[in-house]
């Protein structure tokens, strides 16, 4: 993410490159006059801040899964409605306007987990919709969560149980120092650091807190660097990665000290880093381009005949999101909300990562979360080849272990 994309920004680049679509407006399949009623999916996300790159990506994703879908399910052709949601307000009133004035039958709201926690108490009421969650707090599928919500994303107890100790036997560290936002999101990757350290016998010396959308990182930099730990830990995600992580760099963090970056974005956030910075430098991620499945090799091609570059994580996600929506609205043969929802629990498909499963008890998708390791420049194959994969697993609590408890 290498500047910032204003709400200006993302309509140039929705124009420019051909998506057929504007924020506050809507994309429509091609359909004749007499076409059934459309099925309309609300496509609730950040078009505007300092993750609005998110947005523009995620509408790719969506975009190309109702392309796989010949742009129609059941006879219908389907709608994507787009909104912006910088904060959990907005996206309260966003899905309200969504479901009571459009009619829309899905909401796929990402990235923000206060956002997501928002609007999964207000679907869980109006019960007229499903809902995908595409955040990572842990209380999603949680004490918070409710029959109306599914998720592919991985818990942040998961995706840190995989990271974690991959970053400590990699970098043989024994001492930390975390930069964390101050935020739900941010909040839960510190809470499960610190437990796997515990666990693992490893000191944490230090945390600094930031706000999201910091541009001033040289406090907490000086801060880690004065910690002497043999790895700070950036908990951070998207455009905070990429600000700190170059100032990091301007500081010399890595002459002194490993660095890991838990919960990374996608190889556009590696693209706006630079390979030079990144060398060396440890990621945890939910998807990388490299995962060898059919399903992801179907969309990779896809997305490189396109759009010219390798699918990045946050179209992936949102590519799935409606992708595996849509297969369980065709194996139900109906959108009705509770015969969806019905369908959904215990759904076994082939994912992104392979054989994926979607578990009754709290709507979690069973997948693998990956470790990348970042080359150097000169062990670069091409202009995207920044990391190969070294490590990927399966980490979630037992269902009676989460705090989640379903009704209608």
């Amino acid at each position: 993410m290498s500047k910032k994309v204003n709400r200006r920004s993302f309509l140039n680049f929705a124009v420019k490159g051909g998506l057929g679509l504007m924020v506050g407006s809507s994309f429509m399949a091609p359909r004749s006059s007499k076409a059934a009623n459309p099925l309309r999916i609300l496509n609730a996300n950040t078009f505007s801040g300092p993750y609005a790159e998110a947005g523009m990506l995620g509408t790719r994703g969506i975009h190309l899964a109702v392309d796989h879908f010949g742009g129609k399910i059941l006879g219908r052709p389907i709608e994507i409605i787009d909104r912006d949601v910088p904060n959990p307000a907005e996206g309260v009133r966003k899905a309200t306007e969504g479901i009571e004035r459009f009619g829309c039958e899905y909401i796929v709201v990402s990235p923000s987990s206060d956002t997501v926690l928002a609007v999964m108490g207000y679907v869980a009421k109006a019960k007229k919709a499903v809902m995908y969650a595409g955040a990572a707090s842990d209380k999603i599928t949680g004490e918070a969560c409710n029959r109306y919500t599914f998720r592919l994303v991985t818990p942040c107890w998961g995706g840190i149980r995989e990271v974690v100790p991959r970053i400590i036997q990699e970098y043989k560290a024994n001492t930390f120092y975390t930069i964390t936002p101050k935020y739900v999101f941010g909040e839960d990757l510190l809470r499960n650091t610190k437990e796997v350290l515990e666990q693992r016998g490893k000191k944490l010396l230090g945390n600094s807190y930031h706000p999201p959308g910091e541009t001033e990182y040289s406090p907490y930099i000086t801060k880690a660097m004065a910690a002497k730990p043999d790895c700070v830990l950036f908990l951070n995600f998207g455009g905070d990665t990429v600000n700190s992580l170059k100032q990091a760099d301007n500081f010399g963090l890595k002459k002194v000290c490993k660095i890991g970056v838990v919960w990374g974005a996608d190889v556009t956030q590696l693209q706006a880093i630079g390979a030079r910075v990144l060398e060396d430098i440890i990621f945890g991620i939910e998807f990388f381009y490299k995962i060898d499945s059919p399903l992801n090799n179907k969309l990779n091609k896809a997305y490189r005949e396109k759009y010219g570059k390798v699918t990045s994580f946050t179209a992936a996600a949102a590519y799935a999101a409606v992708y595996h929506y849509l297969e369980v609205v065709e194996k139900a043969g109906t959108t009705d909300p509770r015969k969806v929802i019905e369908t959904w629990e215990g759904f076994e498909t082939e994912g992104l990562t392979g054989r994926e499963t979607w578990r009754a008890c709290d709507h979690q998708c069973i997948r693998n979360f990956y470790t990348l390791k970042c080359k150097a420049p000169k062990d670069m194959k091409h202009e995207e080849d920044f990391a190969d994969i070294i490590g990927y697993s399966k980490h979630y609590l037992p269902c009676e272990q989460t705090g989640c408890k379903m009704s209608w």
